[in-house]
């Protein structure tokens, strides 16, 4: 049995106890603080455009995604001419590279249906398998971007200038 004394002074020990751990949290009353604007990126399904289109770049992993700012009505037109421009001096240095020559015409592409694309290659487009990788997989993307589809699922016909024929491709996962 306890001594009267300590039986006594236990519950004021144990409120002050939890007292002491309530108030030494180290967490400041600050209220809300500005966290910049909402995230933005693919559109919910009826949502709006998208805030971004994704161009494929090589690394020495294969191809790699990147996202390029756009908020406008031709997603599809405005990745190609985002895929010629090339990577930016970040991209660069974490060692992306474009097999598409520098100064090289975007191609015009348009969509027909929701999962095909006519891509009008322009005259003297290189015929590096890379380079075309690249055309196809952010055209693909773009395609799956404007219409709330996969990329996988997107089919693109790439119309060779000056009689060079149709060739109907995918992008093979990047």
């Amino acid at each position: 049995m306890m001594p009267r004394a300590v039986t006594a002074t236990l519950p004021a020990l144990l409120v002050l106890c939890l007292a002491s751990s309530l108030t030494a949290c180290g967490i400041d009353n600050t209220g809300p603080l500005d966290a910049g604007a909402p995230a933005s990126g693919l559109p919910a399904p009826g949502g709006h455009p998208a805030a971004a289109v994704h161009v494929y770049f090589s690394s020495p992993l294969g191809l790699e995604r990147v996202s390029r700012p756009y908020r406008g009505p031709d997603t599809l037109q405005a990745a190609m001419e985002r895929l010629v421009a090339g990577p930016d001096p970040a991209e660069r240095g974490r060692g992306l590279i474009s097999f598409i020559p520098p100064g090289t015409p975007a191609p015009t592409a348009v969509t027909r249906k929701p999962n095909l694309a006519d891509v009008y290659v322009p005259p003297h487009w290189t015929a590096n398998p890379t380079a075309l990788r690249q055309l196809l997989c952010t055209t693909a993307d773009a395609v799956a971007l404007s219409h709330g589809t996969r990329p996988q699922e997107a089919r693109i016909r790439l119309h060779r200038p000056e009689g060079g024929g149709v060739n109907t491709g995918a992008c093979a996962s990047p």
